[in-house]
């Protein structure tokens, strides 16, 4: 079994004094990370990095191939409905469909693995341990980095983006072009000019992140070179986030939310749980506890009011909607309901969490915007 060598907090030990601990000690093994409900894991081999892995949903391989604009959301959701049958690897299939070639999805293997790692450099804050000798699944597809190389990219997007959110200071922003035509250089690029279409006055920034399938870096990356040269800029009258409330000490909401899931409310104890999360700082009991809340919601969610083979069909015409107030969250997945694919085809395709997802559509569905028919009946 592997020993841990170092563990600790990265506000007691940065993450590039981290990196350069491994690196310099010319270390093999496997570096993992948790901040809340993420879990990211950073692999080594004598000290290289040759891999990374995620359970962030917009770092899945799915998501990189619909941000790339490689494959659509509807190629997609087949290929998770034969690798539920055929349990092979997600690439695999998307090559044997002839959608993608081998040598794109190494590349996007590839990218998907150095996001994940830059990404990290965008943390406040995360427990850390890493496990002597512990080497990636078999599966992984393995690159070579210089810690060196990614000090110096992380570093660069820590300070991008400082300045990204004196433009874009927060993601409830919304956005609309001016008059400014969009240069060729920039409209020649497929990623690019797919944000600038997303841009219509009435998406948030949380909006256009969803849509994009892409994480929250690249996407304000993109727009904020397109602030600073004219072509977009945020609309008047963007009101900042809502200030919270102060909260009860972060014990008595923990009290209070165990008490709630003994009774069967889960979701009950995850608003409590939240709430409890921006007060406590580092506790591991609580983390532990919003997992089995997540874990209890899940499930009982599948089993009692969003059957995941269950179709979802909109009550009301989608134009109609607008004025309903929708979360961003809310908006993806009203947007994906055609009523063709059932609830856990549009989970798939989503760059939500599991849970996340699901208690948006228990939101929906409570508030009368859709309904959840058999397969067999949405025709009817």
């Amino acid at each position: 079994m592997p020993s841990t060598g170092l563990t600790g907090s990265l506000k007691t030990m940065s993450l590039p004094d981290l990196l350069q601990w491994v690196g310099f000690g010319r270390k093999t093994g496997t570096l993992s990370l948790k901040s809340g409900p993420l879990h990211k894991k950073i692999y080594f081999q004598e000290g290289a990095i040759i891999g990374s892995s995620s359970n962030d949903a917009r770092e899945y391989l799915g998501q990189f191939m619909l941000s790339e604009g490689i494959i659509s959301e509807q190629q997609l959701k087949d290929a998770f409905d034969l690798q539920a049958q055929t349990k092979v690897m997600l690439g695999r299939i998307l090559v044997k469909k002839g959608l993608v070639s081998e040598n794109k999805v190494g590349d996007i293997l590839r990218l998907k693995a150095e996001e994940t790692i830059y990404s990290l450099f965008l943390w406040a804050d995360a427990d850390f341990e890493f496990l002597e000798s512990e080497l990636p699944p078999g599966d992984q597809v393995l690159i070579s980095i210089r810690v060196d190389d990614v000090l110096m990219e992380g570093l660069r997007r820590y300070d991008t983006s400082k300045k990204i959110r004196q433009s874009l200071p927060h993601n409830g922003v919304v956005l609309k072009r001016t008059a400014k035509a969009l240069a060729p250089e920039i409209a020649s690029k497929t990623f690019p000019k797919r944000i600038y279409d997303l841009i219509d006055d009435k998406r948030t920034l949380a909006d256009i992140i969803l849509e994009a399938h892409a994480s929250e870096y690249i996407v304000c990356q993109v727009l904020f070179v397109m602030v600073q040269k004219r072509y977009v800029e945020v609309a008047k009258g963007t009101a900042p986030a809502a200030a919270r409330p102060p909260a009860d000490t972060p014990q008595a909401l923990m009290d209070a939310a165990k008490e709630l899931i003994k009774s069967g409310d889960s979701e009950g104890a995850l608003v409590i749980l939240e709430k409890a999360r921006r007060t406590a700082g580092k506790n591991p009991e609580m983390n532990a506890l919003i997992q089995v809340a997540e874990d209890h919601f899940i499930d009982k969610a599948y089993r009692h009011y969003l059957p995941p083979k269950k179709i979802p069909i909109l009550k009301k015409p989608l134009e109609s909607l607008v004025n309903q107030d929708l979360s961003p969250e809310e908006g993806f997945l009203v947007s994906r309901v055609n009523g063709s694919w059932d609830l856990r085809s549009i989970i798939s395709i989503s760059p939500l969490r599991e849970v996340d997802a699901l208690r948006a559509f228990k939101k929906l569905r409570e508030r009368g915007i859709i309904d959840l028919v058999e397969a067999q009946a949405r025709s009817a």
